[in-house]
Order: structure tokens, then C-alpha cells, then sequence
């Protein structure tokens, strides 16, 4: 969920900037998903799975790597309750 609620805020025409300092201290500012994505650090292995699911909707299309994230957090979230 944690992951899913970092990019839904990139999301749409209104969507917020990001901006990611790595370990050598370069930033980054970004509002792509996947970007933001493949620079996050994710132990969890439902994280590690949107970090995946990601890479494969922009192999696969090019587009829409936010979009699948929220919509796979939303389901993790459903799964809950």
C-alpha cells in the first residue's frame, strides 16, 4: 500500500513532481512511476511484485506503470477488509 500511495500522487494532469535523492546525493525530480519506482529500495515482497508489475506494463505498452501500481494497490488494500 505504501508504494501504491507514493505514485498515486503523480497521477493525472495535476500530479506532483518527485524528488528522489540517491546514496550519492545526485536528485532527481520526476512524476514518471516507473522512474520513481525503479529507484525506490522495497524489501517487501508484495512491494518487490509492483516494482515488477511496473517494468512489465512499460515493456508491454510504454505507458500506464502509474495507473497499474494504484490499481494493484487498491486491490491489495480491498484484501484486507
Amino acid at each position: 500500500k505504501a508504494v501504491a500511495d507514493a505514485v498515486r500522487t503523480s497521477l493525472g494532469p495535476r500530479g506532483m513532481d518527485k524528488m528522489i535523492q540517491d546514496e550519492n546525493g545526485e536528485v532527481l525530480i520526476t512524476n514518471d512511476g516507473a522512474t520513481i519506482l525503479t529507484k525506490m529500495k522495497c524489501f517487501h515482497p508484495a512491494a518487490k511484485m509492483m516494482q515488477e508489475l511496473s517494468k512489465a506494463q512499460d515493456v508491454e505498452a510504454g505507458d500506464g506503470t502509474t495507473s497499474v501500481v494504484v490499481l494493484a494497490g487498491s486491490i491489495l488494500d480491498s484484501t484486507r477488509n
